[in-house]
C-alpha cells in the first residue's frame, strides 16, 4: 500500500487543492493535477521504515547514502527547496520533483544535498541518480546497486556487491577490496579511478574509443593489450568492464 504524508513547512504550505509557495515577494501555485506532484515534502529531517528497495533522485544536489547505527532510515536534507516522497510496496523513493526546482532560494540551493542514513542490512536493490548533483556510496550491500549521472561526480566506497555505474562526464572514483559479483562502469568523457587491495585479484576489461589507461600496480604481468581494449586476469571470477569514448582509466592500490 502507498503511503502518503503531507508536512508542513515554513514558507511552503501542502494543501488538497495544491502547493504555494512564497519567497523573496514572489508567490507561485503548483497544482497537483498539472504538474504531477505526489507523495510529500521533507524538509530538514525525516524518518521511514526500513525498505527493501531505496531509490534517490535528484536534479542537481548531491546525494549521499551510508549505513549508520540506526533502527529506522534518516534522511537529512538542507537547502531551500523541497523534497518528495513516497513509500510504495516496500519501495521508499525520495526525489526533487520538477515542480519546485525553480530557482527561488539561489544561495540555499547552491549548498542543497541530502544524506540518506540506512540501517545494516542486505536490501533488494539501492538505485542512486541525479544529473548534476554528485554522489557518494559509503559501503552499500544490495542485490543491485546503481549509481547514475549526467555529468554529477561519484565516490563510491566499497562497491565489492553487483553494481552498474554510468555517467556521462562525471568523474569517477571507486574503492573495493573484492567483487563478488561482474561490475560495469560506463564513463563516457569521464576519468576513472579505482583502488583495489594488493591482496585482490582482478579480471578486468578497459574498451576506450580515446581515453589512456595506467596501472599503478608494481607488477604488470597480467596486463594484455590489444586493438582498443586492455585487459588484466590473474585468477578472479567475477569480470570488472570499464567502458568510455575519452575518459581515461587509472589504476591504484591502497
Amino acid at each position: 500500500m502507498k503511503k502518503r504524508r503531507l508536512l508542513e513547512i515554513s514558507g511552503i504550505t501542502a494543501a488538497a487543492a495544491g502547493v504555494i509557495m512564497i519567497a523573496a515577494g514572489v508567490t507561485v501555485q503548483y497544482l497537483r493535477s498539472q504538474n504531477g506532484y505526489t507523495g510529500s515534502v521533507i524538509y530538514a529531517e525525516e524518518e521511514f521504515a526500513t525498505p527493501r528497495e531505496l531509490v534517490v533522485i535528484t536534479a542537481s544536489m548531491p546525494i549521499t547514502v551510508e549505513y549508520g547505527d540506526v533502527d529506522a532510515v534518516k534522511v537529512a536534507y538542507t537547502g531551500g527547496l523541497p523534497l518528495i516522497f513516497t513509500e510504495d510496496k516496500g519501495t521508499l523513493r525520495i526525489t526533487q520533483n520538477d515542480t519546485f526546482t525553480i530557482d527561488l532560494f539561489s544561495p540555499r540551493n547552491r549548498e542543497a544535498g541530502v544524506t540518506v542514513t540506512l540501517p545494516h542490512k542486505v536490501y533488494e536493490r539501492i538505485s542512486l541518480s541525479s544529473s548534476g548533483g554528485a554522489i557518494t556510496s559509503r559501503d552499500l550491500n544490495a542485490g543491485d546497486l546503481e549509481f547514475s549521472t549526467k555529468g554529477g561526480d561519484m565516490t563510491l566506497y566499497g562497491i565489492d556487491e553487483h553494481a552498474y555505474v554510468r555517467t556521462e562526464s562525471g568523474r569517477i572514483h571507486a574503492e573495493f577490496s573484492s567483487y563478488s559479483a561482474d561490475m560495469t562502469i560506463n564513463a563516457g568523457s569521464g576519468n576513472v579511478e579505482l583502488l583495489m587491495s594488493p591482496e585482490s585479484s582482478i579480471y578486468l576489461e578497459f574498451f576506450t574509443e580515446s581515453g589512456t589507461f595506467t596501472s599503478h600496480r608494481p607488477d604488470t604481468s597480467d596486463e594484455s593489450r590489444y586493438g582498443d581494449c586492455v585487459e588484466m586476469y590473474n585468477g578472479a571470477k567475477n569480470k570488472l568492464n570499464v567502458n568510455t569514448s575519452s575518459g581515461d582509466l587509472d589504476l591504484y592500490l591502497y
